[in-house]
């Protein structure tokens, strides 16, 4: 983030705590030093995380910890979409008692191919 964003997020801070600032822009600053690494709009949504599930007072390592985790999440969700899928949901039967007896077989047959092919 360049200074003008960081300075955002820091606004977005102060709306709901009245933190303050200094007319020669220390703040600003420290908090660049601090976040000025992360994706501005991470930094925007970990505000609002840490606003939903926590009172404590907001400082840069609470919004490091939460891009952190927006990070990891948008990781582990490009892996399961990476990962293709093995049955087509149309084929997939409406009948549940059905789809455990195919369910079976299946694996009853995955089962018995392994063990002819170790």
């Amino acid at each position: 983030m360049n200074a003008e964003q960081v300075a955002a997020v820091l606004a977005k801070i102060q709306l709901v705590d009245n933190r303050e600032t200094d007319d020669k822009g220390l703040v600003l600053r420290e908090w660049v030093h601090l976040i000025g690494d992360l994706d501005f709009d991470d930094a925007i949504e970990a505000v609002r995380m840490h606003r939903r599930n926590s009172s404590e007072y907001l400082q840069p390592h609470h919004v490091r910890e939460r891009v952190r985790s927006i990070v990891a999440r948008r990781e582990r969700d490009a892996r399961v979409l990476a990962v293709p899928r093995v049955v087509d949901p149309e084929l997939v039967p409406l009948d549940r008692v059905q789809f455990d007896a195919d369910y079976r077989a299946a694996l009853a047959a995955a089962r018995k191919a392994k063990e002819v092919n170790p």
